[in-house]
């Protein structure tokens, strides 16, 4: 069993103000016959204490924490060492393969992140890989992570969810939003971290990189909301609301466009200085946007260059428009190649085209390129036609890729382009992973590609999915909740 207390799912556990303005220090007992992983530091471990075999466990959280933060998880789970204050703790027949994805990079994001802000606060930082059900890519409890399994994509492509994660520590964690109005403090701050620790161990070209992939993702969530609806600013009003429904990409990365902006407008190196400021002055507390206002423009008060450039900010702009935000001029690098690739493809519609694709094609593309190129195909106004779709997935092994990020956007391609062979192992890929990130548009896509598959596929499957993601996919197909 496991938890997800995020939003406001924690009343269901105890009783509790379950707002994240409410933090509090915790020690609890729990006992169980399977071992048992929680969001605090185990003091103790008892013998067995009942015939079946039960084990008293003791643990303590001495920082404070807001209640969404609680979590626990306990079954048949073992663990390995992934670097000197961490460990990856799974079921033991997925050990081996779970060690080796986050042994090579979880303390160099540690130290990474440690240089941009300051020293880790938690003692242990842990992962714990979970079930496929786990309704997202991870959650950022204190001590132990809890993380979807798409993230072992067995070529440590997919590990940035861990730099994501951790980075959290510091951005949601220690400084927290006071309310889900203002999650994009949580979330937009996180995402800047997570691409200041990639920056700083791949080059500054992968942040833009990264942040290319980000934009495409504002960009569907933004289209599938529209332009004007009131989840797509950066301070929403959910008054009456279920924070879960207005959960999207919105904060995460329109949050990180505004830090960026910022970053640009007073200069990298002066908000460099401001970063272990401000989480420094918020540490331990939870803060509203107004907060964070103030405190960077009291922060650059004494910097009259800063300070005039942050006080005609069109602060209200940001916060309250709704939509798509002004598009960065970001480097393009590590995308152009893809671009000409996707370019390539769309000759193939024409009457004549000299472009044969070929494995070779994607041989030097990492998979985060391979997924810019389907992105980009994504976007076109007239889809691939069904047998060039085909033609792809044959000639590069789309289709097969162990790595579900993948997967998931050539089946999005197949659809879209009407290719039927991609509906099958859309529907079976929606039998094996409960990551929202991939059941939501797969069930969007599959509806229009063939409406009585989607349906059928949900009921086969909707009892495997963790109830937040059921609701969520009930509200996309039928447009309410059923019952």
């Amino acid at each position: 069993m496991f938890s997800q207390c995020q939003a406001i799912h924690a009343r269901s556990i105890f009783p509790c103000q379950d707002t994240p303005d409410v933090k509090s220090t915790i020690d609890f007992n729990i006992t169980s016959p399977l071992p048992v992983k929680t969001s605090g530091l185990l003091i103790k471990e008892s013998h067995p204490t009942t015939e079946s075999g039960s084990q008293l466990y003791r643990f303590n959280q001495s920082v404070p924490i807001p209640s969404y933060l609680f979590a626990i998880a306990s079954g048949d789970v073992s663990e390995a060492s992934i670097g000197p204050r961490s460990v990856v703790a799974t079921s033991p027949d997925k050990l081996d393969e779970c060690k080796w994805e986050l042994e090579a990079d979880t303390e160099t994001f540690i130290n990474t992140i440690e240089k941009i802000v300051y020293p880790y606060a938690w003692g242990q930082y842990n992962v714990l890989i979970l079930p496929p059900s786990f309704p997202y890519g991870g959650m950022e409890n204190p001590i132990f992570t809890f993380a979807t399994p798409s993230i072992i994509s067995k070529d440590r492509e997919n590990v940035d969810v861990i730099a994501h994660e951790l980075a959290h520590s510091w951005s949601g964690n220690l400084v927290t939003n006071c309310s889900w109005e203002h999650f994009w403090l949580n979330e937009g701050w996180t995402v800047y971290l997570e691409r200041r620790i990639l920056a700083a161990i791949h080059g500054e070209a992968y942040r833009h990189f990264s942040s290319i992939i980000g934009w495409k993702a504002l960009t569907d969530s933004v289209d599938h909301f529209g332009h004007d609806h009131e989840f797509t600013k950066l301070i929403t009003d959910l008054k009456g609301k279920d924070p879960d429904d207005a959960f999207s990409s919105v904060p995460y990365e329109k949050g990180f466009n505004f830090l960026f902006h910022l970053e640009n407008l007073v200069g990298k190196a002066k908000f460099d200085k401001f970063i272990p400021h401000y989480f420094t002055v918020f540490k331990c507390k939870s803060l509203d946007s107004y907060e964070f206002k103030a405190t960077i423009l009291d922060f650059f008060s004494s910097d009259p260059e800063a300070s005039k450039l942050l006080t005609e900010l069109d602060w209200d702009k940001w916060f309250y428009a709704p939509g798509l935000p002004p598009k960065p001029d970001f480097d393009t690098s590590l995308v152009d190649v893809v671009y000409d690739l996707a370019n390539k493809w769309q000759t193939l519609s024409g009457a004549e085209s000299s472009f044969k694709p070929a494995a070779s094609d994607l041989e030097n593309l990492t998979a985060n390129q391979i997924l810019v190129f389907l992105e980009q195909i994504l976007r076109w106004e007239q889809p691939l036609r069904p047998e060039l779709s085909k033609l792809m997935g044959d000639v590069y092994g789309l289709s097969k890729s162990e790595n579900i990020e993948v997967a998931n956007l050539y089946f999005q391609v197949g659809m879209k382009a009407g290719d039927q062979s991609v509906i099958e192992p859309t529907a079976e890929l929606l039998g094996r992973i409960g990551r929202m990130k991939f059941v939501r548009p797969l069930f969007r896509n599959l509806q229009k590609a063939n409406r009585a598959v989607a349906l059928e596929t949900f009921d086969k499957y909707k009892d495997f999915y963790h109830p937040i993601c059921r609701a969520m996919v009930e509200k996309d197909l039928f447009g309410k909740k059923e019952n």
